[in-house]
Formats: structure tokens, C-alpha cells, sequence
């Protein structure tokens, strides 16, 4: 049986629970391209994983796969969204926060009648939160608690000299909407991007930031009021085995979406030879 073809854009973390699963023959697919700023990180990920894959260009590893995987930064994708659209291959992207800060994307995948897939990443309850929507949400705010270390070298500290060394109580750090928040903390709130898409919008979601001393996890609180009633979600991500800066939780959601892409891929693959058949 033929297998979807996926290309990697971005070759950390993400990269590797993708590669061990379909390595591991948990996913119908088999990744062919891979592309990183950075091309011995490439070179390292197809040693590490035997991929019979080749390290190219990034216009080159969207057009030589069916399915593209955005695991990068955020500054990559609207490149990544605007080539998918440029040469008709669904997407990931997983750096939700770069997508959001460039809405104008999408235009692009509709023009294209691409499918951009997003992940639940990090937290839970996204999908109550799109129910919720359905009726009419009010407010929504994301309460994220993390490590002093995973939250070290933030744009937002940094700019303001604020340290958190020596903390020894929790300390909120930044409160306001998440397009702030992701401005702010762009390589910690991918969750504050992906609610607020899913529900009342960037500028109307709100976003609490945490650094606490005596946290073991990274921890996300989803709090939301509306028609519906009241809805809390709270999801304590254990770190990735490969990278304990980040949330294994947020990897696994990038498995479970190739996953879907390929079931489905497979899925259109048969009607088209069905209808093949009985022309």
C-alpha cells in the first residue's frame, strides 16, 4: 500500500516523537523530506531515525511531499503556509502562535482549498471551547504556571531586565491578552494562540504568566464563562523525553494530527482508485 509522503520543517523535538512514530509503523506515512535552518540538525535527525529522507530546501520539502509538518519557529510559517497553498499540500503547523500573528495566511490556504491543520499542543479543552462558541463565550482566560527556568531568555523578561533567580514564590510575570502574551513569551505560549483561535479571539483572551519556584510541571488553566455556563480545564504536561523545556503533551498532539492526515490521505487515495475502477 502506498503511503503518505511527509515532509519536516524544523528538525527539534517535534520533529523526533514524528519520526519514532512512524518509524515505529504507528502511522501510515513515511517522511521523505526534512528542512532546518540549521542543516546538520537535519542530517542528525535522519541519521538518528535511519530516514530514507532527503535534506533540502523548504520550497523543495513541501513540493516533494504530500503533507508538510510544520515544526520549526514562528517566524516560519508563513512561508510554510504560503508554499503548502503555492503547490497544494495540506499542512500542520505547530507553532500556533506564528499563524496567528499572520491570519493573512489563510487566505492563501482557502484560495488553495489546502487543509492547515492545528493541534490541541500543550493544554485540553479546546474542543468544549468550540462547542461553547456555538452558543456564545464572554470570556476565556489561560492561566499558564511554569518552572523560573522554562520561562529564562523570554523577550518579554529580557527586555525589562526582570530575573528570576532566587524566586521563592510564585510571581506573575505578565497578565494581558494573548496576542500580547505570544508577542511576549514566543516560545512559551503556543497554547495562548491555539485558545484563542478556538474561541473569542487574540486581543479578547486573556493570559496569565506564572514563574513558580516550587512548580514540577508546566501547567495550564483554562477558565471560560458563557451562554453554555462555565467551563475549566486544567492540563499539568509532564516535559518531553527528549527536551524538558518542553511539554510532551504538545509533541503527542503533533502525532495524533499526522495520524488523522493519514487516515484520511489513505482514505481519498481508495475512493480515487474506486472511482478509477468503475469509470
Amino acid at each position: 500500500m502506498t503511503k503518505m509522503r511527509v515532509g519536516i520543517v524544523g528538525c527539534g523535538n517535534i520533529a523526533s516523537e514524528l519520526c519514532r512514530a512512524v518509524c515505529g509503523g504507528g502511522i501510515a506515512a513515511e517522511i521523505v523530506t526534512l528542512h532546518d535552518c540549521d542543516a546538520q540538525r537535519a542530517e542528525g535527525l535522519r541519521e538518528r531515525f535511519k530516514l530514507n529522507a532527503e535534506v533540502v530546501t523548504l520550497e523543495a520539502a513541501v513540493a516533494g511531499a504530500d503533507f508538510v509538518v510544520e515544526s520549526a519557529v514562528a517566524a516560519a510559517v508563513p512561508d510554510v503556509v504560503r508554499l503548502s497553498a503555492k503547490h497544494r499540500r495540506n499542512c500542520l503547523v505547530m507553532s500556533v502562535s506564528g499563524l496567528m500573528l499572520n491570519l493573512e495566511v489563510l487566505e492563501d490556504a482557502r484560495d488553495a482549498n489546502i487543509i492547515v491543520r492545528m493541534p490541541s499542543g500543550a493544554i485540553c479543552g479546546l474542543d468544549g471551547i468550540r462547542a461553547a462558541m456555538q452558543a456564545g463565550v464572554d470570556e476565556v482566560t489561560l492561566t499558564t504556571r511554569k518552572p523560573p527556568r522554562g520561562l529564562a531568555g523570554a523577550p518579554y523578561l529580557v527586555e525589562r531586565g526582570i530575573t528570576l533567580d532566587g524566586l521563592t514564590e510564585p510571581h506573575v510575570v505578565f497578565e494581558g491578552s494573548a496576542l500580547d502574551a505570544v508577542r511576549a513569551f514566543p516560545a512559551n505560549v503556543n497554547v495562548a494562540a491555539a485558545l484563542s483561535l478556538a474561541g473569542i479571539g487574540p486581543e479578547r483572551t486573556t493570559v496569565r504568566v506564572i514563574a513558580d519556584p516550587a512548580a514540577t510541571t508546566n501547567s495550564h488553566e483554562i477558565h471560560a464563562r458563557g451562554a453554555f455556563g462555565e467551563l475549566t480545564a486544567i492540563t499539568a504536561n509532564r516535559p518531553s523525553p527528549d527536551n524538558p523545556r518542553s511539554s510532551w503533551l504538545a509533541s503527542l498532539s503533533a502525532v495524533y494530527e499526522l495520524k488523522m492526515e493519514a487516515l484520511a490521505w489513505a482514505a481519498a487515495q481508495h475512493a480515487a482508485a474506486h472511482a478509477r475502477r468503475t469509470e
